[in-house]
């Protein structure tokens, strides 16, 4: 088996490499799923998705999964490739048994032999060319044992063999960036998934929002892998009657997880016209058996009518199934545990060779996005100038002693620039991650040092630019200490913003959602760090302590005022002393209790730095242990 792997490099792009694998039938023994939700512990809720769900998918055949919307079908897909699990707010229960070849594989056997393609196409990053997704895919997913030449050829012959040599230079695209259509997307995260040559492959609806002639070709192109001795299974939703025969194997699923019918296409329409429904001439088969197994809610009358045939049908096909069971020879076949049969679908696990890959990859998307770069720089340079229209030149009078409170007390704008810049690129990368961190393909840390590593550097650069900007040219202070310590403290709210941002949009895959989060609490932030909460509660004075903004602002501060002279123009003069409440800056400093050590609060900075990232990435990793509850929200 794992030749029939290497082999695939001189194997030309439509030859079958079906002598040298073992073929896999699955089978689905009595198999029910249910789905308990509760908050924080309370107001359990249970539903059940599978209801004893007993069914067969040969190899060799285009096994189709046809039912309504609310049949489970994409939730068996999602148990058969081990994709459903468990968090602190829902947990899955599944009994019942999946058999390869009526052995029960592991964990590990299903991870190894199983590919499984989603109905998104959101695994594909937009600014790389289809041949380059797919080389990145190979270095990533092939053994490490083969060369880099032998992974792009093996790259190349699935190029070929899905009919994407056309458009192998292309873009991907996206939002802002023109690329192939929707049905060449589909066929490279099939293209994706097929690096690995896997014996199983599942697709959750592959023709879903394509043309009826896309769909057609995308079909083909599954019978065509099916063909060459894989076990191909995917769920279709509403197909038309000339993709109907293109089904070998159907497993039709009614409202509720519970079985219709599971055979041979050829057998469906003689088994419902045996059981009361015989399809009437010129219309879709598929059309026709979804109809008869829905349940009409328009009314109660139809309701109470289709519930009832529903019924019928479920009891006629389970009847079928205890008459098909007393007539069965069970068969053994070979097992599929072995180690050779394994070993050439182990996935290459050296973290460091990822983070290389990674970051090559990450690099190339991010300098073919001007929107991202836009998004990193214009912000940050956007609010400096601003900062500097509205307060240059800073005067050494009474407005200019409140206008440089005022100018400190803007650079918490900061914290929000972090959490924007984190919104523009966090969610897209991360859904490319989640794909490829379920497929097995690298850990948590490499991704995680990539997007840190292609972060920071923008983030010193901006730092400076706003320090250069925001700073220096309004004159709060102009010295050469000022100006970097001023670069790094900017450099460490926008950094913990980011954090913020990657721990709430981990937890929370709603955008939105995460957003008004982040925004509330960020607020809250920006209020108590600086000179707009000097008389605070003991709770919040606790909780301010945690703040990088407390220390950015009391460090600013006290470089700003400390020896500096300011006249007493729009003061009251003291007629004792013949001066003003605000004749210096230490004055100022002492008056709104704002004396501190500027190197401590820069040190403490740093804590703050490495608490809030750590803090990130142990989210991130419990996320990914399925321990959170980034997937279900």
């Amino acid at each position: 088996m794992a030749q029939s792997l290497k082999n695939a490099v001189e194997l030309e792009p439509n030859s079958a490499s079906e002598q040298n694998f073992t073929k896999i039938d699955v089978n689905l023994d009595n198999l029910s799923l249910s789905i308990t939700k509760s908050i924080a512990g309370f107001r359990k809720r249970k539903i059940d998705i599978l209801n004893g769900v007993t069914a067969s998918f040969a190899h060799g055949k285009l096994n189709a999964i046809l039912g309504p919307s609310g049949s489970g079908k994409s939730s068996l897909l999602n148990l058969m490739a081990n994709r459903l699990n468990s968090s602190l707010y829902l947990k899955y229960d599944s009994s019942g048994q999946i058999y390869f070849n009526n052995a029960i594989p592991s964990k590990s056997v299903v991870a190894a032999l199983c590919s499984f393609v989603t109905q998104e196409d959101d695994g594909l990053l937009p600014s790389l060319t289809v041949r380059e997704t797919l080389y990145y895919a190979a270095y990533l997913r092939l053994p490490s044992h083969f060369s880099k030449d032998q992974k792009r050829q093996i790259a190349e012959n699935v190029i070929l063999k899905m009919g994407l040599k056309y458009c192998a230079d292309t873009l991907i695209g996206g939002e802002f960036t023109k690329g192939i259509s929707g049905g060449e997307k589909r066929r490279v995260s099939i293209c994706v998934q097929l690096l690995n040559d896997p014996r199983i492959i599942l697709l959750d609806e592959p023709t879903s929002g394509l043309d009826s002639f896309t769909a057609a070709s995308i079909l083909n192109v599954l019978t065509t892998l099916a063909q060459e001795g894989r076990t191909v299974v995917c769920t279709i939703h509403q197909p038309r009657s000339d993709l109907f025969k293109k089904f070998g194997n159907i497993l039709l699923m009614a409202k509720g997880g519970k079985v219709a019918f599971n055979g041979p296409s050829e057998k469906l329409l003689p088994y419902f016209s045996g059981v009361g429904h015989p399809c009437p001439e010129l219309t879709n088969p598929a059309d026709h058996i979804l109809d008869i197994i829905s349940v009409n809610l328009q009314s109660s009358e139809l309701e109470e009518t289709t519930r009832a045939r529903v019924a019928i049908l479920l009891d006629a096909w389970n009847t079928e199934l205890e008459k098909s069971r007393a007539l069965e020879v069970k068969v053994e076949h070979p097992d599929i545990t072995l180690p050779a049969e394994l070993g050439a679908y182990q996935r290459n696990s050296n973290a460091f060779f990822a983070f290389i890959v990674l970051l090559n990859r990450s690099f190339k998307n991010f300098f073919r996005s001007p929107h991202l770069i836009a998004a990193r720089i214009g912000q940050v340079a956007g609010i400096a100038v601003i900062l500097a229209l509205y307060f240059a030149p800073l005067k050494d009078n009474y407005v200019g002693i409140t206008n440089r409170l005022g100018l400190s007390q803007e650079i918490t704008a900061l914290y929000f620039v972090g959490m924007l810049n984190n919104m523009a690129i966090y969610p897209s990368e991360r859904s490319v991650f989640y794909r490829e961190y379920d497929d097995g393909v690298y850990g948590v840390l490499p991704f995680f040092a990539v997007y840190t590593t292609m972060e920071i550097p923008f983030e010193i650069i901006t730092a400076m630019l706003f320090s250069a900007i925001a700073i220096i040219v309004p004159g709060l202070n102009r010295t050469v200490g000022v100006f970097f310590s001023a670069s790094y403290m900017a450099f460490v709210i926008v950094n913990c913003g980011e954090s913020i941002g990657i721990i709430f949009n981990t937890l929370f895959l709603h955008e939105g959602f995460a957003i008004n989060i982040i925004s509330v609490l960020l607020s809250i932030g920006c209020m108590m760090g600086g000179v707009m909460s000097l008389n605070m509660p003991p709770v919040l004075k606790a909780f301010n302590w945690l703040s990088p903004l407390k220390y950015a602002l009391g460090a600013l501060v006290n470089q700003t005022f400390a020896g500096k002279s300011f006249s007493c123009e729009g003061q009251t003069i003291d007629p004792a002393t013949n001066t003003c409440l605000f004749s210096t800056g230490d004055a100022v400093l002492d008056s709104f209790g704002l004396k501190a050590s500027v190197p401590v609060y820069l040190g403490v900075m740093v804590v703050c730095l490495v608490m809030y990232r750590f803090i990130a990435l142990a989210v991130l990793k419990l996320t990914r242990l399925k321990i959170g509850i980034s997937r279900f929200l």
